[in-house]
């Protein structure tokens, strides 16, 4: 045998060709390496951007039983029957399967003893000897119940004339290049007991066999088919046609669904609506509270106010924020917005330009000290901000802050503890003024701390808040762009029975008010009138706390409610209200866990559906940490 040059193609220098040069020999390590390359490139393409398998089509390397101790490797049956050239059958009537960006054929079946290595066939042990690699151990019939692993082992060989005389030069009696053939065997091991990794070889899983005391014939029945399958490229447009997004943004990660289809086809085929795995906003010792201060930033950021003692066991304000072009890597590491005495209470809106308008107030409730107070900043400026006074009452408690905003005025609505009476004060974010020189009273109906809730819709703010009379409500429409004697009308006629009052506004002329009573209950306003003889009781929920809901483009409403369920724990459901019909559809659950979960805080999201906040004790009983999810209502 002539001599061959050993290797020197080394993938990892990155050369992509070998350049002829004039005047130059070529060698046989030029040729060599110029195929290696062509092949290695091939090969990596296979590997990771193909994977492992057997392509569509195809059902090469099929492992089937029926034999003593053994089984059959099937070719399978693809592509035209009758004699074919070479070319052609190996194209079309041979089994393939991919193996580490290898690509090995089987051109018929063949019983796994009848293998040429296999130890129970003549001249196996000097093959393989010749070969280097070892005989294919023998199955036995089993003397304790396991499971068998079915493996492709592909390796590589140089094939010289010595071996193939083919290969010599028939006119010239000369020899010709020699050849690299790609081998290939089955090999099947005791799970726990696979056999070496041989250098310059790779494995591919093919099959479990379990096997049972005494019996030696392998039926199909005890045969799990472990190869991967169906190996095939789908055209580009599949993306487009099923989730609405550009290819090459998807391949960048942009427009992929939140859950898989199939949890989410599962979850509609139960009759509920698909969700997000629960997602911990800022673990920490110390139980969170919740009050509402939750909003969606102009970068597209979740961020999320919260009050907590986490640290020197004082409650202060603390913010997190989630990209929501990123949720899985979750909330960023929690900081403190306040810091020394008492700050409790937080409310919070965002402004146009990246910043937050964030109110509070800086003592206990009902405290004579107690004041309210804003920081503007953004996030990362938040803690340094200087408070700017809202409302300070000497010698009383100004409390439970609730802002929002329409156009460039932030409402700041503060309840004064001496009198019970809600006030506002408005701020003036394009020029940072506030255009009431103090607080003006909102009405003269006196309220509980923290019974208000508003929303902003059409230009106005919808109102309602809890009266010190008891379980009734004072509903109204706030202007902030009119004068302060004139910004309140729309005031309903009489106290409306019920409590926890959570606002949803619709238009300037249109507001839904969900709330508590002997059961859910939903108030609507139209055309100036508040329908309190219209009052929409929603079924099967006399136990339900805690209602809060949003409104889709669509005019869909999702009510989200904490339900008291087995002993003291409470889990979360959630209702939608048909926009044709007004109906509300049954509670399904959303939000389960053996703790305590209660207070949802449901923030829609365009293009994404809704993301809900609330709090659990999941992780020790009484120790409240606040999580969050996405439940999918459009993809």
């Amino acid at each position: 045998m002539a001599t061959i040059t050993p290797s020197t193609f080394n993938p990892l220098l990155a050369h992509v060709n070998v350049r002829l040069q004039q005047g130059v020999s070529i060698v046989d390590a030029d040729v060599n390496t110029l195929d290696d390359i062509r092949k290695f490139e091939l090969r990596a393409f296979l590997k990771w951007f193909v994977g492992d398998g057997v392509p569509d089509g195809n059902d090469g390397y099929l492992i089937t039983g029926g034999l003593s101790n053994s089984f059959t490797i099937r070719a399978g049956t693809q592509g035209p029957g009758g004699s074919l050239p070479p070319v052609e059958a190996a194209l079309r009537q041979v089994g393939r399967y991919i193996v580490d960006g290898l690509d090995v054929i089987i051109q018929s079946d063949v019983a796994f003893t009848a293998q040429p290595l296999h130890t129970s066939q003549p001249g196996s042990a000097a093959l393989a000897a010749r070969l280097g690699v070892p005989v294919i151990a023998a199955l036995t019939t089993p003397a304790s119940d396991h499971r068998v692993l079915v493996e492709l082992d592909v390796w590589e060989r140089l094939v010289t004339p010595d071996e193939d005389p083919s290969l010599v030069h028939a006119g010239l009696g000369v020899e010709t290049c020699a050849r690299t053939r790609r081998e290939w065997v089955v090999r099947a091991y005791p799970e726990g007991s696979i056999g070496p990794r041989l250098p310059g070889h790779s494995y591919s899983q093919l099959a479990q066999i379990n096997r049972f005391t005494g019996v030696d014939v392998i039926p199909d029945g005890h045969i799990v088919d472990r190869r991967q399958r169906r190996l095939l490229s789908p055209p580009s447009h599949l993306v487009s046609d099923m989730l609405g997004v550009d290819p090459y943004e998807y391949r960048r990660g942009t427009g992929r669904p939140p859950i898989s289809f199939r949890d989410a086809i599962n979850a509609l085929l139960a009759g509920q609506l698909p969700t997000t795995a629960d997602l911990s906003v800022s673990p920490a010792p110390g139980s969170d509270t919740i009050r509402r201060a939750f909003v969606v930033d102009t970068l597209n950021g979740l961020t999320a106010f919260w009050i907590s003692p986490r640290v020197a066991s004082t409650n202060q304000i603390f913010s997190a924020r989630l990209d929501l072009a990123a949720p899985e890597l979750g909330f960023a590491p929690a900081a403190a917005v306040t810091s020394g005495v008492t700050h409790i209470e937080p409310t919070a809106v965002a402004l146009p330009n990246g910043e937050f308008v964030v109110a509070y107030q800086n003592g206990a409730i009902g405290g004579a000290a107690t004041d309210v107070v804003l920081k503007r900043a953004n996030l990362a400026g938040l803690p340094g901000a200087v408070e700017q006074p809202v409302a300070a009452t000497a010698g009383s408690a100004d409390e439970t802050p609730f802002a929002v905003l329409v156009a460039d005025i932030v409402t700041v609505f503060t309840r004064q503890a001496a009198t019970g009476t809600w006030s506002f004060r408005r701020y003036r974010h394009t020029d940072n003024t506030f255009v009431d020189a103090n607080p003006v009273v909102l009405h003269a109906t006196a309220g509980v701390a923290g019974g208000l809730h508003a929303a902003a819709a059409g230009g106005v703010v919808w109102v309602a808040y809890v009266t010190t009379a008891g379980n009734t409500m004072n509903l109204l429409r706030f202007n902030p762009a009119a004068p302060a004697g004139t910004a309140v009308d729309h005031v309903v006629g009489a106290p409306l029975a019920g409590s926890d009052p959570f606002v949803l506004g619709i238009s300037g002329t249109e507001a839904m008010v969900m709330y508590k009573d002997t059961a859910l209950k939903v108030v609507s306003s139209g055309g100036g009138t508040w329908a309190t003889g219209a009052v929409v009781t929603i079924p099967n929920s006399d136990t339900d706390l805690t209602p809060a809901a949003v409104r889709d483009a669509q005019g869909s409403c999702f009510l989200l409610a904490t339900r008291p369920v087995t002993g003291s724990l409470n889990e979360i459901f959630l209702r939608r209200r048909d926009p044709a019909t007004g109906v509300w559809g049954a509670a399904q659950q959303v939000i389960s866990n053996p703790a305590n979960d209660q207070n949802p805080h449901p923030v829609l999201v365009p293009g994404q559906g809704i993301w809900v906040l609330w709090r659990s004790d999941r992780p020790g009983a009484g120790n409240f940490d606040l999580f969050a999810k996405r439940i999918v209502t459009a993809i």
